[in-house]
């Protein structure tokens, strides 16, 4: 009985363990020294830093907005309905608006703009709102956002009592603590032969909160809704009635059922409203992807360059594999392999350094702020306390989907040439 003769390279089946084991073989040490080693590992250094670089980026991007979107929707509401003259009949009309389907609150509202003065002096927007309202705002009223006071005699009293509540930087500007008087200066007085006068009174500060947003820190104070009235001479009337919505994504799809509660409303939704900051933070976001996309074609370059030596170094060892019956599919194959380990090996380092990056950065950030003696993200730049940072599956999906591709692609051109190679010529020299 003859004994079986072992297969031929040229008669094994499409990426069977032979052409595995030649790939795996290849990306080690070389005869003729560490040189293709070197850049096997550099390429794979560079597309793990890329990986890494984008997840981490698109990250804090995407949770800078959400945080920023979630603070403004949260403090701003979803949409503010207004009427040519002041809103009279607000009760009536918040709650029609609060049984509109898709809404999920409605509230009566006064928001103007005064100048406030105590030790020091500044201006700011104040909100006139019903305490129940306000109460329902964890933005404002939640126990870790209270910095000092409390809201408990907000809106209790005579036409709602004297508290008011002020934001943390404002409060710093004026050199105030709760229980501390403060003067509202506003423009919007009684007309007179010689114009409109100002209108003057003194508050106490109940409470002191701290949204997180810089810049709503700095601007904007709560008073009780009947004071409002009273302070800005609206009577019994309110300025407007703020709405919020179940999805804030689809506002303009409220549009219609909101102005259809009353004749001769008018809808201010959150995208009219900061459509030009959402717009820019969108561009922003796309070239940074863009930017970075391109910084991963770059690094899969390496890829191109290390199999080109590589099939340089191997000249020899392909030509005796073609003279032992490998087909030019088997020689293409096996770099086919060889680039795409190095493309994928580093994109799975480069998620694990990227996710990793993302879900520590808040101790990332302390650690290097620390370290330098300096705040790496400060709030009055930024406008938020930390680095907002939310990783979302299919952003990686994406950049993975991306860098894999590329490295695939990448492996085209010198597992091609290597397949080409003809033997005779490449033994000619050995």
């Amino acid at each position: 009985m003859a004994s079986q003769q072992p297969s031929s390279p040229g008669k094994t089946k499409p990426f069977s363990f032979f052409e595995w084991m030649v790939a795996r073989r290849y990306l080690g040490a070389t005869r003729t020294g560490q040189g293709v080693s070197l850049i096997t590992r550099i390429a794979f250094v560079g597309i793990m830093l890329a990986v890494a670089a984008l997840i981490s980026v698109m990250s804090i991007m995407q949770g800078f907005r959400l945080t920023l979107l979630d603070q403004l929707l949260g403090v701003n509401g979803h949409a503010h309905v207004s009427a040519e003259q002041s809103i009279a009949d607000y009760d009536s009309m918040a709650k029609a608006l609060a049984i509109t389907p898709g809404v999920t609150s409605a509230t009566p509202l006064i928001e103007l703009p005064v100048f406030v003065s105590a030790t020091g002096e500044t201006g700011m927007v104040v909100r006139g709102v019903r305490r129940e309202d306000l109460l329902k705002n964890s933005y404002v009223t939640g126990p870790e956002h209270v910095v000092d006071g409390s809201f408990e005699n907000f809106g209790v009293g005579d036409k709602g009592g004297l508290e008011i509540a002020l934001g943390s930087r404002i409060a710093s500007q004026l050199g105030v603590r709760a229980g501390d008087p403060v003067t509202l200066i506003s423009g919007q007085g009684p007309e007179t032969a010689f114009g409109r006068t100002l209108r003057r009174k003194t508050y106490t500060v109940g409470a002191i909160f701290h949204v997180g947003n810089a810049e709503y820190d700095a601007i904007y104070g709560f008073m009780p809704l009947e004071q409002a009235q009273l302070f800005f001479g609206f009577g019994e009337s309110v300025q407007q009635i703020e709405v919020m919505v179940e999805d804030p994504e689809k506002i303009k799809s409220y549009r219609d059922v909101l102005m259809a509660v009353g004749p001769g409303l008018r809808v201010m939704d959150w995208q009219q409203k900061f459509q030009s900051y959402f717009n820019a933070l969108q561009i922003e976001r796309f070239a940074m992807r863009l930017v970075l996309f391109l910084i991963i074609i770059v690094a899969t370059l390496n890829i191109v360059t290390g199999l080109i030596m590589l099939v340089k170094d191997k000249t020899g060892d392909i030509a005796v594999l073609r003279t032992m019956g490998a087909t030019q599919g088997s020689v293409l194959r096996i770099f086919l392999i060889s680039g795409t380990m190095i493309g994928t090996l580093g994109t799975l380092a480069g998620i694990i350094l990227g996710s990793l990056f993302v879900l520590n950065i808040d101790a990332i950030e302390n650690g290097l702020s620390a370290l330098f003696q300096t705040d790496l993200f400060p709030a009055e730049v930024y406008y938020l306390d930390g680095v907002p940072a939310k990783l979302e599956v299919t952003e990686v999906l994406l950049i993975t989907g991306f860098s894999l591709f590329m490295s695939f692609l990448s492996t085209l051109y010198p597992a091609s040439r290597a397949a080409r190679l003809d033997p005779v010529e490449a033994l000619r020299y050995e």
